[in-house]
């Protein structure tokens, strides 16, 4: 009953949280003889106005996709190591920017991940890794370091209780956030996530292969991460910035469970914002931009 109660938790990290470095799908490895996991992503926001001082009337047009290959390695049957070595991609789209030229982002990505079933009811994911600028792998200069502790336990054979933390530091950012909430599967055929800041998800399985599900996510990677500007003007020559916005969406999947799954989706962009500071993170500017279409499209692959 664990791995089937857990899937309402880890049904979208792989989809909805692969360009996070770290949210890996603890229970994807549910099966010794698949070691490998594949996975891709790929989200575009249509044409959304920028509302903010010089660069009021332009549009910014921001994507973002994913890839990564994981390899696991069982310590025995309640313990594994999961290595991952993938990239994340992103487009800002914004050919107005006043302070840097450069749209087109590409990050390294490296991790490994102990998960833990040794303890009765409970679930441990201890993650750490490093996502680096790909154009130059400059570490000093561009490397954010995660890490993460996220525990479930299994309040019941339906309900699981979640908590841990996630945090990064790197190019003169940090961040700590909480993780707290729960899965719920409250019908032979509905689910509910609400597990802060992983997943919030209403899911619908109306076929024996076939999920639909309401997703509220955020784009702009985990948590607002910080990149360095290339391009850069004046004082953000080497600068950094940051983007955030806020997505609901509605999904739908084709899953065969623990081996495939193939998906795409559709909603809002509800706008959000554009952060850009100096190389030692000061003088901080916002640029707020509007709402606007988004579409997106997923794919994993265990084996």
């Amino acid at each position: 009953m664990r791995c089937k109660t857990t899937c309402a938790l880890i049904c979208l990290s792989t989809s909805l949280w692969a360009s996070d470095y770290t949210f890996l799908n603890p229970d994807m490895f549910v099966r010794q003889k698949s070691v490998f996991h594949f996975e891709a992503d790929f989200g575009k926001v249509g044409p959304a106005k920028v509302t903010t001082g010089n660069a009021f009337g332009t549009k910014t047009h921001y994507g973002e996709g994913n890839a990564s290959v994981y390899f696991s390695h069982f310590l025995n049957k309640e313990n594994s190591l999961t290595w991952q070595v993938g990239a994340n991609y992103v487009d800002l789209g914004w050919h107005g920017n006043p302070n840097f030229t450069k749209n087109q982002y590409t990050y390294g990505i490296g991790s490994v991940t102990w998960i833990s079933h040794s303890i009765n009811k409970w679930r441990w994911v201890l993650n750490g890794g490093v996502a680096v600028d790909a154009t130059n792998f400059n570490f000093g200069q561009t490397a954010i370091y995660y890490n993460m502790l996220w525990g479930r336990y299994q309040q019941t054979d339906n309900l699981g209780v979640n908590l841990g933390f996630f945090a990064y530091y790197g190019a003169r950012n940090g961040y700590v956030l909480p993780i707290l909430g729960i899965d719920w599967k409250f019908s032979p055929n509905w689910d509910v996530t609400a597990v802060f800041p992983i997943d919030a998800s209403l899911n619908y399985h109306f076929a024996k292969y076939f999920v639909t599900s309401l997703v509220a996510t955020s784009l702009g990677g985990p948590y607002r991460f910080p990149r360095k500007i290339h391009g850069g003007i004046g004082d953000y020559d080497n600068g950094i910035f940051k983007v955030y916005s806020t997505v609901l969406e509605l999904d739908l999947s084709f899953i065969v469970k623990n081996r495939l799954e193939l998906g795409l989706g559709g909603g809002w962009n509800f706008g959000g914002w554009v952060q850009v500071s100096t190389s030692h993170n000061h003088h901080k500017k916002y640029y707020d931009f509007n709402g606007a279409g988004y579409g997106r499209a997923y794919a994993t692959l265990t084996f």
